[in-house]
């Protein structure tokens, strides 16, 4: 089983393309009246003045280093619902804008954001007003450091065939209770999947796919009525196994994986289907 499994190794070493999932940029806020069609809700009493603004970005590094972002001002006073939302189809009529609602398929289900935090909270992305009949969906993704750009990643592959006009921001998540003092966000950089860079291969007629490959903390795997996935390492050992519903998808964490080449494993009761991914 180890020749085996080092000999696939081998082969797929020299066939990996070194980068990311690539995301198509939805808002870059570049344009300063990109908060024209943005509208704030449950900011507090003080919410009457402005509290989303275009500005300056407070910190170009690596992860972000475009010129201007998105602040919201979140009021001591703010519900723990506090956000912002944008309807696309609006866009799409009265500005320079290219699409008037955001849709997902087999090969574009991912959405991405940056977002520059004081404190360790959830950032939600809700979709609304769906042209499909589909019911408002919400994701959430948690930033691991304060003070400092991080990009986050949203799986709506459950909506696979629907289409939303309404775009809602959640940026931070501290109950109205708990909200001890005033607190500044700053988001940038909306994207959708472009799935160019995402993994493929087809077993029984179907295809499984992984992405982002090469991973650096999560790669999504995408194969028909799964119920389980299982990480193996580079000599076939299994690392880890995740059991769960019939599902078509499914989010791993990986973060806590060395750097090298690792493999997926979807478990479904027509049986068992592997692909290799790499470990940044």
């Amino acid at each position: 089983m180890k020749k085996i499994f080092t000999l696939v190794v081998l082969l797929v070493a020299g066939l990996c393309i070194q980068a990311q999932v690539n995301y198509r940029v939805l808002f870059d806020f570049e344009e300063g009246n990109d908060t024209t069609y943005w509208i704030s809700f449950a900011n507090g009493a003080e919410s009457a003045r402005t509290d989303i603004d275009v500005v300056l970005n407070p910190m170009t590094d690596d992860v972000n280093s475009t010129d201007s972002v998105l602040m919201m001002d979140i009021n001591i006073d703010a519900e723990g619902w506090v956000g912002y939302y944008t309807d696309l189809d609006v866009l799409y009529q009265d500005f320079d804008y290219p699409e008037s609602a955001v849709g997902f398929d087999e090969e574009t289900y991912m959405m991405s954001l940056m977002v520059y935090k004081t404190v360790y909270s959830p950032t939600r992305i809700k979709l609304e007003r769906s042209l499909t009949g589909a019911a408002n969906i919400t994701v959430a993704d948690t930033n691991t450091v304060v003070d400092a750009w991080q990009f986050l990643e949203y799986d709506f592959s459950s909506q696979i065939g629907h289409y939303f006009q309404r775009l809602t921001i959640f940026p931070e998540s501290t109950s109205k209770s708990n909200r001890t003092e005033e607190l500044v966000v700053y988001l940038d950089n909306i994207g959708i999947q472009d799935p160019s860079n995402t993994s493929v291969k087809e077993f029984e007629g179907a295809k499984m796919k992984l992405y982002p490959n090469p991973a650096d903390y999560r790669i999504a795997v995408v194969y028909p009525e799964m119920t389980g996935v299982r990480l193996l390492n580079i000599n076939g050992q299994e690392i880890r196994t995740l059991n769960f519903g019939l599902t078509s998808s499914k989010v791993v964490e990986v973060g806590d994986l060395a750097t090298g080449t690792y493999f997926v494993t979807a478990i479904t009761s027509k049986g068992d289907f592997t692909m290799p991914f790499v470990k940044k």
